[in-house]
C-alpha cells in the first residue's frame, strides 16, 4: 500500500501543507516530540492523512539534511529517503553515464529513469544533461510520489517529465537511455540477487532490450556470479566513506543475455568522500589471480569494502607485499606497514591468540593500564559464527570501545584463532 495518496500529496505541496511541514520540522528542531507535532498539526487540517504525510516529510527533511543540499524545500516520505540514493552516488553515476554518452555519435534524444521514486536520480540526471538537448523522463507507478517529484525538480531548477506508468510495460522513445533504480528492499530487507529486485532486474531487461546504453542502480550485495547478470559489462562498486553503498551494473548497447562462464564482465571499484571521486581501480574477474595464504605478520590490513566486492583486493596486496590470512577471507597481511592509502586501513599486530576466552581473559589483563584496570576492546568477527554479546560475557564483560585493543576473532581454513590489533597512528589520506 503506497504511503500516502495522490490528493495528499497534491496538498503537501500546496502552499498551506509547504507551511506545515517547515512548522512540523521547526517543533522537532526545537525539541518536540512527534505526538506533540502531530497534535498541533491537527490545528492546521482536520485529515489525519495530511497530519501524517507533513509529519513523515518534516522528520524525512530533518534526516536529510546532511546529505541534500536543497533539504529545506524538497518533500520526502520516510521510506522514499530511506530508498533514495545519496546524492552524491546519484551524481556520480549520471555525470558518469553522461560523459559515456557524450562520446557516442548521436546525442540521446530522452534519458529514462525508471522507478523514480521522489526524483534523488532525475534531479542528478537532468543536471547533468543540460545542454545536452536529451530530456529526461521520469517514471513511476506511485502517481503520489510523482507529484513530489515534480515539486522536487522544481525547486532545483530542473526540466523535467513525469510519467505515472509501470516500468515494465512502459513504451520508452526510440533510443531512450535507460537508467532503472529498482526497489533494493523485499520485506524489509536488503536484497542481494538480481531476482530479488523490486521489480526484478531480468524483468527490466526482457521488458527493454538495450539499444541503448543502461545504469543500473542495484544493491551494493550483487554479486558478480549472480546467473541473471548479462556478458559484457561493467559492475561498479561504489563506496561511500566507509560504506559500500551501491552497484551499478553498467550495459552497453546490445549486451547479451547470461551465458556460461560470463567472459565479458568486468569490475571498477570507486571511492567517493565528500561528494568527489576519490580514486579507482579496475578489474577482470577472469584474470584474478589470489594471493598466497600464510600466518599473520607485523600488520594487519584490512582492504576497502569496493575493492573486495569489485574483486581487485588481490591485485592490491601483490602491489604491498601484502599475503592473505585464510583462503576465504577478504584481509590480508604483511610484516611491514604499506603506504598510506585510501585503499586499506592498516593495524598493528599486538599478538596471535587461539581463540579461547581463557587465554584471552589473561592476556587482556596483563595488559591492563598501570593503575590494574582492563583497557578497552572491541570484538570483530571475520567468518566466526559467534553470538558477540555471549563472546563478550565470556571474555569477563571488559570495557568496549573502539579506540582500544581489536580482538579480531578470525576463521582460517583449518582453525579459528584471534588477532589482537591496535590502529596505527598514521593510516593514510582519506581513511
Amino acid at each position: 500500500m503506497a504511503e500516502l495518496d495522490v490528493a495528499t500529496a497534491r496538498w503537501l505541496v500546496s502552499t498551506a501543507g509547504l507551511a506545515a511541514v517547515a512548522s512540523a520540522t521547526a517543533q522537532l528542531d526545537d525539541g518536540a516530540d512527534e505526538l506533540k507535532v502531530a497534535t498541533d498539526l491537527a490545528r492546521r487540517t482536520s485529515h489525519s492523512e495530511r497530519r501524517a504525510a507533513a509529519l513523515s516529510a518534516a522528520v524525512a527533511r530533518r534526516r536529510a539534511r546532511p546529505r541534500w543540499q536543497l533539504a529545506e524545500d524538497l518533500l520526502f516520505t520516510r521510506a522514499a529517503l530511506e530508498q533514495a540514493s545519496d546524492p552524491a552516488v546519484s551524481t556520480h553515476r549520471a555525470a558518469r553515464l553522461l560523459a559515456h554518452l557524450g562520446s557516442t555519435p548521436t546525442a540521446p534524444g530522452a534519458i529514462a529513469d525508471l522507478c523514480a521514486g521522489v526524483g534523488g536520480d532525475t534531479i542528478a540526471l537532468a543536471q547533468a544533461a543540460g545542454g545536452s538537448g536529451a530530456s529526461v523522463l521520469a517514471v513511476d507507478d506511485d502517481a503520489a510520489r510523482l507529484v513530489l517529484l515534480a515539486h522536487n525538480a522544481e525547486v532545483a531548477g530542473v526540466a523535467v517529465t513525469p510519467r505515472d506508468a509501470d516500468a515494465l510495460t512502459l513504451a520508452l522513445p526510440p533510443g531512450a537511455v535507460v537508467h532503472p533504480d529498482p526497489s533494493r528492499r523485499r520485506d524489509g530487507r536488503r536484497v542481494r540477487r538480481l531476482t530479488d529486485h523490486l521489480p526484478s532486474v531480468p524483468a527490466l531487461l526482457a521488458a527493454h532490450p538495450a539499444t541503448s546504453p543502461w545504469a543500473l542502480a542495484l544493491s551494493p550485495g550483487v554479486a558478480l556470479d549472480d546467473p541473471d547478470l548479462p556478458d559484457d559489462i561493467e559492475v561498479e562498486y561504489v563506496q561511500l566513506g566507509d560504506a559500500l553503498v551501491e552497484a551499478t551494473v553498467w550495459l552497453r548497447a546490445g549486451s547479451s543475455p547470461p551465458s556460461p562462464g560470463a567472459p565479458g564482465r568486468r569490475t571498477r571499484a570507486t571511492l567517493l568522500r565528500d561528494g568527489e571521486v576519490v580514486t579507482t581501480r579496475t578489474g577482470n574477474p577472469a584474470d584474478r589471480v589470489r594471493l598466497p595464504v600464510g600466518e599473520p605478520g607485523s600488520v594487519l590490513i584490512e582492504p576497502a569494502p569496493a575493492a573486495v566486492r569489485a574483486r581487485v583486493h588481490d591485485q592490491l596486496g601483490r602491489e604491498i607485499g601484502a599475503w592473505r590470512v585464510a583462503t576465504h577471507r577478504a584481509l590480508l597481511t604483511s610484516d611491514t606497514a604499506p603506504p598510506p592509502s585510501p585503499w586499506y586501513r592498516v593495524r598493528d599486530v599486538a599478538a596471535v591468540l587461539p581463540a579461547r576466552p581463557k587465554e584471552l581473559r589473561r592476556w587482556l589483563r596483563d595488559q591492563g593500564d598501570a593503575d590494574g584496570a582492563p583497557l578497552e576492546v572491541e570484538l570483530v568477527l571475520h567468518g566466526v559464527d559467534a553470538d558477540p554479546q555471549e563472546l563478550w560475557r565470556s571474555l569477563g564483560r571488559p570495557p568496549r570501545g573502539p579506540n582500544g585493543w581489536r580482538l579480531e576473532f578470525l576463521r582460517r581454513d583449518r582453525d579459528t584463532i584471534s588477532v589482537v590489533t591496535r590502529t596505527r597512528r598514521v593510516v593514510g589520506p582519506d581513511r
